[in-house]
């Protein structure tokens, strides 16, 4: 009687160049799959991470905006004191960079952003601000800049 054992070890024997090139197809595939997956896995992963930085970055400055009220409404040209002035102007530079954020998540905040930086287009025309400020950023605020001379900006 053959024992069992001894015809799996023959036939791995008379198999094993087959059985090795299997395996090296097996771990080129992997490699080929890993060389896909894991950058896709890192961009899903800083994508998400970006979204959730910009949300937390969006909700400080709802809470700075309900804190501080009077630099979300401040008339810029009216402003006389220099701390009003210096808090007000951190204030549209946090909502710059909160929109240029919101904005690299989605397009779809470019609107509700714009309509934050409308009530400040006297501080944004009268400075210039927005010339640091991403390619997005820059064209939202140009966009909205068309209105500087209806807007009167402060001289």
């Amino acid at each position: 009687m053959n024992n069992p054992r001894c015809n799996v070890l023959n036939w791995l024997t008379r198999h094993s160049e087959a059985l090795e090139g299997l395996g090296g197809l097996a771990t080129a595939f992997a490699t080929v799959t890993a060389l896909i997956v894991i950058p896709y896995q890192i961009a899903q992963s800083d994508r998400i991470q970006r979204d959730q930085t910009a949300r937390e970055i969006y909700r400080e400055f709802l809470n700075l905006t309900v804190q501080k009220p009077e630099l979300a409404n401040a008339d810029y040209c009216a402003l006389t004191d220099p701390k009003e002035q210096t808090a007000y102007a951190a204030y549209v530079e946090y909502l710059l960079y909160t929109s240029e954020q919101m904005i690299d998540t989605s397009p779809d905040w470019r609107a509700p952003m714009a309509s934050y930086l409308e009530d400040h287009m006297a501080y944004l025309c009268s400075e210039g601000v927005w010339d640091a400020q991403s390619p997005d950023i820059k064209d939202l605020v140009a966009e909205l800049a068309l209105t500087c001379e209806a807007e009167q900006a402060c001289k």
